[in-house]
C-alpha cells in the first residue's frame, strides 16, 4: 500500500456499470485512493475496467471476493492492481504479486495469517473483523510481524474505527458505511466524507504520538 494515502478501502459491491463514474468520482474527491469492485456485484469486470480508466492512474484501483487464478488474470486484463480475497488461497497470493498486483488475503485465524505472509502477502483483511471483535484483533495482532498491516473488513462502523486502531488495525475496508446498490450520490459523499476525516484524525493522532 502506498503511504502517501489513507489506509481506506472503499468497497462498492453491488455497483452497478452506470454508477461506477458518479461514485468513483465523489469518492475520490473525498480522498479515498483505494477503490474495490467485489466480483460478486452485476458486470463486475467492465466496472473494473471503467474505474481504471477513470482512476486507475490516481487511485488503486481492483476487485475484491477474488477466489480463482481465473478471476487474477481478467483482473490484470482490465488494468486493476488491487486484489482482495475473503480468504486464503497461496496460489492467489503468489499468482497476484507475480503480476505486480497489490494482494489482500483475508485472514481469520493466526495460521491464515501466516500461511498469507509465507505465500509473500504483505498486507492482511482480517475478515471478519466487526464480528471477531476488537479483542481477537489485539490478539492476532501481537504475533503478527509488526511491518504488515492488518486492514479490519467487515461489519466496521465509523464509530467501530477509533477502537480497532488502538487494537493494532492500520486501514479499514468499508462496504456499506461507504456505499449501498441505490444510495443517492450526494449520500455517498457525505458518507465516504466522514470515514476520510476519521480515518485521517487516526492516522494525525499516530504521527504526533
Amino acid at each position: 500500500m502506498d503511504n502517501e494515502h489513507l489506509p481506506l478501502i472503499a468497497i462498492l459491491r453491488g455497483i452497478t456499470l452506470p454508477e461506477v463514474e458518479p461514485i468513483a468520482n465523489v469518492l475520490f474527491e473525498s480522498g479515498i485512493r483505494y477503490i474495490e469492485i467485489p466480483l460478486n456485484s452485476p458486470d463486475p469486470f467492465p466496472s473494473i475496467e471503467a474505474l481504471v480508466e477513470l482512476y486507475g492512474d490516481r487511485a488503486l484501483c481492483g476487485a475484491g471476493t477474488v477466489t480463482t487464478l481465473d478471476e487474477v488474470d481478467r483482473l490484470v486484463e482490465c488494468g486493476g492492481k488491487l486484489s482482495v480475497s475473503p480468504h486464503t488461497d497461496a496460489r492467489l497470493i503468489k499468482a497476484g504479486l507475480d503480476k505486480n498486483l497489490v494482494v489482500f488475503p483475508g485472514v481469520a485465524t493466526i495460521t491464515e495469517a501466516m500461511t498469507a505472509i509465507g505465500a509473500g502477502a504483505t498486507c492482511l483483511k482480517l475478515f471478519p473483523a466487526g464480528d471477531l471483535g476488537v479483542g481477537y484483533l489485539k490478539s492476532i495482532n501481537a504475533v503478527i510481524p509488526a511491518h504488515i498491516p492488518i486492514f479490519a473488513v467487515g461489519n466496521i462502523g465509523l464509530e467501530d474505527l477509533p477502537s480497532f486502531w488502538r487494537a493494532g488495525a492500520r486501514g479499514f475496508g468499508i462496504g456499506g458505511g461507504v456505499y449501498q446498490p441505490g444510495l443517492p450520490v450526494v449520500e455517498v459523499r457525505e458518507l465516504a466524507c466522514q470515514y476520510v476525516a476519521a480515518v485521517k484524525e487516526l492516522v494525525e493522532e499516530e504521527r504526533n504520538g
